[in-house]
């Protein structure tokens, strides 16, 4: 059982922010130009022109554009905000003219939607922005035709399916941040008042500027500090008036004041109407902040439920108008609520976390899947007393939840904040800012106390440099390390990443090279590669929140502990003599040996082998896990697998290893065991031993990538090809398949190469070279070879599998990854080929294989999937965008077969002969399972018997069986 430890992914952000966008070399020139345009005063433009409809450009005259069919006034763009927008950089936007169907048509249209709503972000939080001098610059932009053109625009998005299901947080926040109200008789009232009083004072024409180009209720009062600085009372009643009507726009109506005024609006849907009385209702049933928060709660959910049943677009776009306002007085009560005095019962806080589940489904930040896992979470707190195990799983559990909400925007905005990133660094504060705020602060706030009165319950104790720290963890992979801490890397940067380095990472990244301890505020997917070898190895890794950031980062470049005992409890010490007795040396990794089977091992098998010709004995043997394993399950399942060849270790020997070093009496194996000698000669540690270790590597790398495979192997692949096949055309996956990896002790996922559907006879004899090279690429060689006790014999057979065009692809391992519970399958699963593997953010699922039963661990947000060409390679297409990628029926099937493995297949053990869990990679086709690998899952021996990480966790286990009493009030 772990203990509550929620990660306020809201708030973990400030990290992001920082490495999100790392510099490239043209990108610093063009941040100067950002620069100088913020203190231009025609910021990106250079002159205002009519651009009229016919596609005549003129002089900015009135009525200009009268004679060739209407047009719009606005800035010209300069050439350097031109060269920006050609280089994929939308900065400088107009929505004046827009012809919103064929924009939403455009190819790039998400890309430059969400560019444009970053831009408006920055224009309302960084003083104008690029327009912090050109907004007052008259004429540029039109405010009317602005919000013209930004109500079409969200006219035609509410029309879209798609944009109000799994793109409805992007319309939403696009409905906030595009001014898009009508041209009412209030709107020109305040032009006609600003631009009179401007005629009369001009030291007033900048803030005419201002009012006309950027509205906001921000206006009034610079129009009351303006006006103050006057001194002529007859001038102060004057602007006073403008201010009181610039509120008078701006302003939202009293609540209930609204939705009877909508109620009377939608006649022609009694339905909505009934739903609006209904709210209000509620609403005044009781006058206090609780009822006000509950109430605006579920009206916000109602409200994006009703969406789907309107029919008019118009009406739509009224109701996401309405439910901003609605989610206005829900936040002022939600912070009501926060500030009370008196203790507040766990059941009543549990309460408000469902109310604000709730108005994060109504505003976007998750979807109804989500919503219902978290009401299913809540039923089990909702009793008067409940042990204290279930009281912590269910916390542990909700702490999912802002993860959830954090995906659901990095799966729109990510790539596009990336982008845009380059040349502005605050663009990385957007979706900080939009969740910090969106309903999930006050979950995220109120679920912190929980957890703080849980861990106390148990007796947990996280620490971060001696200081007791409450819940700002959150725990992936148990493991005890010390090494320098790296608070501040450069990710773009990894490949140079201190092997004996603690890292602070925004993201697991899925080729990470060898670090001694993670520390990340993303966890991709727990059953990604990285995640998987990094628990094999004993790597800790945990998630932090921003309020512990700043701790780390003070020690940045020290020595320090980190300590993740197996039940979550984490502890980060400055290093000290007191843990030498718990470090045998610097990396503390040496339980784990690999120990390749040189008895076994059989060089004289060198035929393409067709995979029928394979089973689970054959590994080690004449070809890797990959391929035996995958024949022995072909035997048993031939419907499942797709047809494959094998080249075994004996050809990769044949090819390269027994032709002659650089035309010398010595083969390339003989000068590798020299150059091992040599090495091993040299102190382990050493500047001298760390260079000629990568001269070698480099050498043999080269070597192996760039021998002649020769006309003999070329010809009997061929044949091969053809005889299982069919044919030399057909699409095919190159998997490097060694004898030192998915070993009783020693996993190895995802070190080696795979090449994804080659196709051509040709690319493929290129293919085998490259994957032959990839165990001696710098990250494979620096994961494997300082845990080798004999590195020379390395030998990477291929598995060369047909391409299948799976639906979906996924993970699945035969138990609770986290509880150990064997009745459990944890599974991740995302749309397209090799779907789960490469950390991205998938769907993560617990099911139950008595029953069926399904617990959602988090939802799929990669926005793209790989789809096989056929041409050749992978492309990358849109996500479906369904709630589910893991249908009833496929659910089933796993199950079916998890429950086959123990009696079809050879016993899958650890080096301690004792059994252990599969991990198997599958996929769908035309709904059909589809089986690609099975290896052991292997778990760090170390991490779960460090005497250390046990004393931890004692407390926690001598007081989990306690019960708690729901009522109760808390401090």
């Amino acid at each position: 059982m772990r203990q509550y430890k929620v990660y306020l992914i809201i708030v973990s952000l400030v990290f992001f922010s920082t490495v999100v966008g790392a510099v490239l070399p043209q990108a610093t020139e063009y941040r100067n130009w950002i620069i100088a345009m913020k203190n231009s005063a025609k910021g990106p433009f250079t002159r205002v022109l009519w651009y009229c409809n016919d596609g005549e450009i003129l002089p900015p005259v009135p009525y200009a554009c009268r004679e060739h069919g209407g047009g719009q006034q606005h800035g010209e763009l300069s050439k350097k905000a031109l060269m920006l927008r050609d280089n994929g950089y939308w900065v400088a936007n107009f929505l004046a003219g827009i012809d919103a169907q064929n924009t939403l048509a455009r190819d790039d249209f998400v890309d430059w939607y969400n560019q444009l709503l970053i831009e408006k972000f920055l224009i309302r939080t960084d003083n104008g922005w690029i327009l912090k001098k050109a907004q007052f610059y008259r004429g540029v932009i039109q405010e009317e035709n602005e919000r013209d053109g930004a109500r079409k625009l969200l006219t035609v998005l509410v029309a879209t399916p798609e944009w109000i299901k799994q793109r409805y947080p992007a319309l939403r926040i696009g409905t906030q941040l595009l001014a898009h109200g009508a041209d009412s008789a209030s709107v020109q009232k305040v032009r006609h008042i600003s631009a009179s009083l401007a005629e009369r004072d001009k030291g007033f024409t900048h803030l005419r500027t201002k009012i006309h180009v950027l509205p906001d209720l921000g206006n009034a009062e610079l129009v009351r500090e303006y006006a103050e600085k006057l001194g002529n009372d007859q001038d102060l009643a004057e602007y006073m008036e403008l201010a009181k009507e610039i509120e008078l726009v701006f302003k939202p109506l009293p609540l209930l004041e609204l939705l009877e005024k909508n109620a009377k609006i939608f006649s022609e849907e009694p339905w909505l109407q009934k739903l609006l009385r209904d709210a209000s209702v509620a609403y005044s049933l009781y006058n206090s902040p609780g009822n006000r928060y509950a109430a605006t709660a579920r009206l916000l959910a109602d409200l994006r439920d009703a969406l789907p049943k309107i029919r008019n677009s118009r009406v739509r776009l009224q109701i996401m108008d309405l439910s901003l306002v609605v989610e206005a007085v829900y936040f002022r009560a939600s912070n009501q609520l926060r500030g009370i005095k008196e203790k507040v019962s766990r059941q009543r806080r549990i309460s408000w976390l469902q109310d604000a589940a709730l108005a994060a489904y109504g505003t976007g930040y998750i979807n109804r899947r989500s919503l219902n896992a978290i009401q299913d979470s809540i039923v089990r707190l909702n009793h008067d007393q409940i042990p204290l195990a279930t009281y912590l799983k269910e916390l542990n559990y909700l702490a999912r939840v802002p993860g959830w909400s954090l995906q659901r925007l990095r799966f729109q905005f990510y790539r596009s904040m990336k982008k845009l990133a380059e040349i502005e660094p605050k663009v990385t504060l957007f979706i900080q800012d939009m969740l910090r705020g969106s309903p999930m602060l006050f979950f995220s706030q109120n679920l912190n106390i929980l957890s703080r009165d849980a861990n106390h319950l148990a007796g947990v104790m996280h620490k971060v440099f001696d200081q007791p720290i409450g819940v700002e963890f959150h725990a992936l992979n148990p493991g005890l390390a010390r090494g320098r801490l790296y608070a501040k890397p450069d990710i773009n940067e990894f490949e140079t990443f201190d092997s004996l380095g603690i890292y602070l990472l925004p993201e697991t990244i899925s080729d990470l090279p060898p670090i001694a301890g993670i520390i990340t505020v993303g966890e991709g997917n727990p059953l990604s590669h990285v995640q998987l070898l990094a628990r094999n190895l004993g790597i800790p890794n945990v998630i932090v929140n921003e309020s512990v950031l700043a701790q780390l980062q003070i020690h940045d470049g020290e020595i320090v502990v980190m300590a993740v005992s197996p039940k979550g409890v984490v502890e980060i010490h400055s290093d000290s003599e007191q843990w030498r007795e718990f470090f045998d040396t610097k990396t503390g990794q040496e339980n784990v040996v690999i120990k390749p089977d040189l008895e076994k091992l059989d060089l004289t098998v060198r035929e393409v082998t067709d995979l029928s010709f394979l089973r689970a004995i054959h590994s080690g043997r004449i070809v890797g896990p990959k391929a035996a394993k995958l024949g022995e399950l072909h035997y048993h399942y031939p419907d499942k697998v797709a047809k494959a060849i094998a080249v075994p270790f004996g050809i990769f020997r044949t090819v390269i290893l027994d032709k002659p070093y650089k035309n010398t009496e010595q083969t390339v194996f003989e000068w590798m065991e020299s150059q091992y000698a040599k090495i091993h000669a040299i102190s382990a540690g050493s500047d001298q031993r760390k260079q000629l270790t990568e001269s070698f590597r480099a050498e043999i790398y080269d070597i192996v990538i760039n021998t002649d495979i020769g006309d003999q192997f070329r010809n009997e692949l061929r044949k091969a090809m053809i005889k299982t096949f069919g044919n030399t055309n057909v699409g095919v996956f190159i998997r490097s398949d060694t004898n030192v990896e998915d070993l009783h002790g020693f996993t190895g996922a995802g070190l080696n190469l795979t090449l994804f559907n080659v196709v051509g006879i040709h690319n493929i004899f290129k293919g085998i070279s490259r994957v032959w090279a990839s165990p001696f690429a710098t990250r494979a060689f620096s994961w494997r070879q300082s845990l080798m006790e004999t590195p020379q014999h390395v030998y990477p057979a291929i598995l060369i599998m047909q391409t299948v065009a799976n639906e979906k692809s996924g993970v699945m391992v035969t138990q609770d990854i986290d509880t150990g519970d064997v009745e459990m399958l944890t599974v991740v699963i995302n749309e397209g080929v090799g779907g789960a593997v490469d950390g991205q953010s998938a769907e993560s699922l617990l099911i139950d294989k008595r029953n069926g039963s399904v617990r959602l661990l988090a939802t799929a947000t990669a926005p793209f999937r790989k789809v096989p060409s056929s041409k050749g390679g992978i492309i990358k297409l849109p996500v479906s965008g369904s709630e589910s990628v893991l249908k009833e029926d496929e659910i089933s099937q796993l199950i079916q077969f998890a429950k086959e493995i123990p009696d079809t297949f050879p016993s899958i053990i650890d080096d301690k002969g004792k059994p252990v869990p599969a991990d198997v990679e599958f996929g769908f086709y035309n709904g059909k399972l589809q089986l690609f690998q099975l290896r052991p899952f292997l778990q760090s021996r170390k991490a779960q018997n460090n005497v250390y990480l046990m004393i931890m966790d004692k407390a926690l286990q001598e007081n989990v069986d306690g019960q708690v009493k729901m009522s109760d009030l808390l401090e």
